[in-house]
């Protein structure tokens, strides 16, 4: 009897389901001619017909005129499955050696699995005095992950607490269901829809979809054909890769001087940051009050004085005691909306005693005290520190992450905690979530109590008015606290990667932490999922989280059905990645996972995951360019229409130097009429804006195509990670269905929260207005009585521009649901009134001149 032979193929090899073309690798173009396309097709559908030696000569000529090209390579893997279903073992074996030398890692995978199966076992040794543990995993490295292999845990301090009656206030999560065993949040994906069935749990691979060509050999036994696993049938799992010595080689140390005083320059940049826009609000305030009070003549109007003074000593002061304070500030904010409280050693030894020793071993060797640990009763998986001496330094770990990852992944995460103690980035990264604190509060609470306070007023104007002020204030806080994150942006990207290396240093398991912060990832992603909005806790500590929000969602939901090396490889292939996380608080998970598996390459362990060799970058060039030709190539890239708003500032300034030239000329020549232009300043600060407006203007097009209906892709969330060329700047119409998830009420009327939830993953979606952020906020001004946060719950109609960056978003041209209702974006719109709005404002400052 023939066994099933496993077949996980990468996306660009994969038939789509709904045509029955090829598609070409996302950076090759696909050079076969239609002649070898039909071949194809033609031989895996006499496979799937089980008439082998036809399928046999068709996929034989495929292979002889495009070898090396996609379909020759899925022609290979088909041949595999017919010489094994024939009995010609010896064939099969030949072309799966050939194809294991492909530099496709993928590809290399499946011709290993494929040599596995075929391969006849060998006679079996005799025991030995040490019985095989019945856990060890197989050859192939790879073991279904089965939730029944490991009995549930009790939950710890019982279900999280629901709004507090004293205060008000309502928790940062949503109540749900308590925790689940550890193995829960990896599980295998929901039952697929009628007519398909799933694999069973201890296997390896699944079968393939309906757009996938099956035969069965003589006894019965299906033999897959090359194809990506459905993603209604894939089964994530793990290979549970081992760990170093208990003393491995050590690494290069870290340059932590530069680092820290990096640090203190990107808190003192908040600083200013943080005075100027004190500084704005209370002198526009008081701006506002000088109208209203010449309007009314009424007293309580009057300019406030104290708001004339110098807001830097009030600043200062409030930074040093949100420094100084912040272990029992965060303990209070955490206490009063999420419950939190101490989490006993006896409970932390109960789920990973290797954490326990961890923390003794590591805080006995840096000579610190071991922090103080607490206990979040949060389903999602979720760690961070903080504090500001390492004398009050708090671990805080959630009860999801202790029963959701294993003994040795909850150490590994205890570790990089610890990391960041030492390396003492803990202390700013406080001070500043303290501070962004504040407006995100702001616009939490207000927008919750409005609602309340409508549901009490019976007349309709005091219910308008007072939506008018509750949405002004929640927008403007919100605004200033995106604004006030971006200081520390970069730090919070940098000290992630130290302390990811140091805790592989500490543990010497890189493929632990690398399984943790996957299952991390895959926890927040199924959290949002349950329930059906991202948590005010997720988004607000963002700063601190393991793995970034903005990345879970869509890669941790992806993971469920693909393989994470799939759905990773734009994030250690594409040459533009780091431009595109300058507005990210976390580094790309993929570039984060490749490292570790670089340090376990290192100390030559097994990798969890086949990222250490992805992504290699082209050889450079010989020679130097001058910098004249790298000036043109780098203007005809892709990057540049991308970056073309930011990079046609400076280039504004050239247009300067040409003016001012132009301006010395005729001074020399005794021509008034222009000699004006000569060290004119006003005609810089002009410039800006206008080269602003150039490099918008420039890009629109591309940024927006037209969608056209019957042209309009509606792909997988696989197909569209698995692109690692692909930019922001590459928008493909798109038409996606699903539910649509996020927040409802005011804190989403400027669509701070849509996520569309797909058949294979959580995509993002952003919006505005065809009228801006006034149609956001009162969409009765402009009879546009939809907003997206309206169609929360529904199943609806996304079409839009896919942007793949550091996260993968789609800009809405509309949401339609299913009862007929609509909701119009204007993202080109906008684009373009901001590019016009930016030239008349630097032409009005050019002709105001100088002053």
């Amino acid at each position: 009897m023939l066994e099933q032979l496993s077949i996980d193929q990468p996306s660009y090899l994969r038939k789509d389901a709904s045509e029955s073309t090829v598609m070409a690798p996302p950076t090759t173009p696909n050079p076969a001619d239609s002649s070898a396309k039909q071949s194809l097709e033609a031989g895996l559908a006499a496979l799937k017909q089980q008439d082998y030696p036809t399928a046999i000569a068709l996929l034989e000529s495929v292979t002889q005129t495009a070898a090396n090209q996609p379909s020759g390579i899925r022609a290979q893997m088909g041949l595999v499955a017919a010489y094994k279903a024939t009995g010609n073992v010896k064939k099969a074996i030949a072309l799966c050696s050939s194809l294991a030398k492909s530099p496709n890692p993928q590809v290399k995978t499946w011709a290993a699995r494929a040599l596995t199966e075929l391969t006849p076992p060998r006679p079996p040794k005799p025991p030995e005095n040490k019985p095989k543990s019945a856990e060890t995993p197989p050859e192939t490295g790879f073991v279904a992950f089965d939730a029944g292999t490991k009995s549930p845990k009790q939950s710890i301090g019982g279900d999280r607490p629901t709004a507090d009656k004293k205060t008000g206030f309502l928790p940062l999560e949503p109540a749900a269901a308590p925790g689940n065993a550890k193995s829960q949040p990896i599980s295998p994906p929901p039952p697929p829809p009628t007519g398909q069935t799933s694999e069973p749990e201890n296997s390896t691979a699944t079968a393939p979809d309906t757009a996938e060509i099956s035969s069965e050999n003589s006894s019965g036994s299906p033999t897959d054909i090359p194809g990506v696993a459905s993603p209604a049938t894939y089964q994530l799992t793990w290979r549970e890769a081992g760990r170093a010595a208990k003393s491995p080689r050590p690494l290069k140390p870290l340059k932590l001087l530069d680092f820290r005083v990096q640090a203190v320059a990107s808190a003192i940049a908040l600083f200013f940051l943080a005075r100027f826009v004190l500084q704005f609000l209370l002198t526009n305030t008081n701006s506002l009050l000088v109208q209203l009070y010449i309007f009314s003549r009424l007293p309580i109007f009057a300019p406030i004085q104290l708001f004339y003074r110098d807001p830097t000593p009030f600043v200062q002061m409030v930074f040093g005691l949100l420094l100084a304070s912040s272990p029992w500030l965060i303990d209070a904010l955490l206490k009063l909306f999420c419950g939190i409280e101490t989490l006993r050693g006896s409970v932390l030894s109960k789920h990973s005693k290797e954490a326990s020793r961890v923390l003794r071993s590591y805080c006995t060797k840096q000579n610190m005290p071991v922090p103080v640990l607490k206990l979040l009763p949060l389903n999602v998986p979720v760690a961070f520190s903080y504090g500001c001496l390492p004398r009050f330094a708090r671990i805080a770990v959630s009860r999801g992450l202790l029963e959701q990852l294993t003994d040795d992944e909850i150490a590994t995460i205890f570790a990089r905690e610890l990391a960041h103690i030492s390396h003492w980035d803990f202390a700013p990264m406080s001070l500043a979530l303290l501070l962004i604190q504040i407006p995100y509060l702001i616009y939490w609470q207000v927008a919750h109590w409005q609602e309340r306070l409508c549901d009490l007023m019976t007349i309709e104007f005091f219910r308008s008015a007072v939506k008018f002020v509750a949405a002004a204030i929640s927008a403007i806080s919100y605004g200033i606290y995106k604004l006030l994150r971006w200081p520390m942006l970069w730090v919070s990207r940098r000290r992630v990667y130290f302390s990811d290396r140091t805790a592989a240093e500490i543990t010497g398991n890189p493929n632990g932490l690398t399984r943790a912060l996957a299952k991390i990832a895959i926890g927040i992603a199924d959290n949002i999922e349950q329930q059906k909005q991202t948590s005010f806790f997720l988004e607000s500590f963002d700063l601190l989280l393991p793995v970034g929000v903005g990345q879970a969602v869509t890669l941790g939901s992806a993971a469920l059905h693909a393989p994470l090396e799939q759905i990773l490889l734009w994030d250690v292939s594409n040459r533009e990645r780091n431009w595109l996380t300058v507005n990210r608080a976390h580094p790309l998970l993929g570039e984060r996972l490749k490292l570790l598996a670089l340090y376990a390459q290192f100390w030559q362990l097994e990798t969890e995951l086949d990222l250490a060799n992805a992504g290699v970058q082209e050889q450079p060039r010989k020679g130097k360019l001058s910098l004249f030709k790298s000036i043109l190539e780098f203007k005809d890239s892709k990057l540049f229409l991308q970056g073309a708003p930011f990079f046609g500032i400076p280039m504004s300034l050239a247009i300067v130097g040409v003016l001012w030239l132009i301006g010395g000329i005729f001074s020399r020549t005794n021509i008034w009429q222009l000699d004006w232009l000569w060290g004119d300043r006003s005609i810089i600060w002009g410039c800006l804006p206008i080269g602003f407006s150039i490099g918008t203007l420039m890009r629109i097009n591309y940024f927006f195509p037209d969608i056209i209906p019957r042209e309009t892709a509606s792909p997988s969330l696989p197909e569209i990670l698995s692109n690692p060329e692909s930019l922001p700047l590459d928008a493909e119409p798109v038409r996606l269905e699903g539910q649509l998830l996020g927040r409802s009420g005011m804190s989403n009327w400027l669509g701070q929260d849509l996520i569309l939830q797909t058949a294979t993953g959580l995509v993002r979606l952003h919006y505005v207005s065809r009228f801006g952020y006034i149609g956001s906020l009162w969409p009765f001004l402009f009879k546009e009585t939809t907003r997206p946060s309206d169609l929360i719950g529904t199943s609806v109609v996304a079409t839009g521009w896919l942007r793949r960056g550091a996260t993968v978003a789609i800009d809405l041209e509309s949401l339609r649901s299913q009862g007929g209702r609509v909701s119009e974006s204007g993202h080109p719109i906008w684009s373009a009134v901001l590019a016009f709005a930016a030239a008349i404002w630097g032409a009005y400052i050019i002709i105001q001149g100088p002053r």
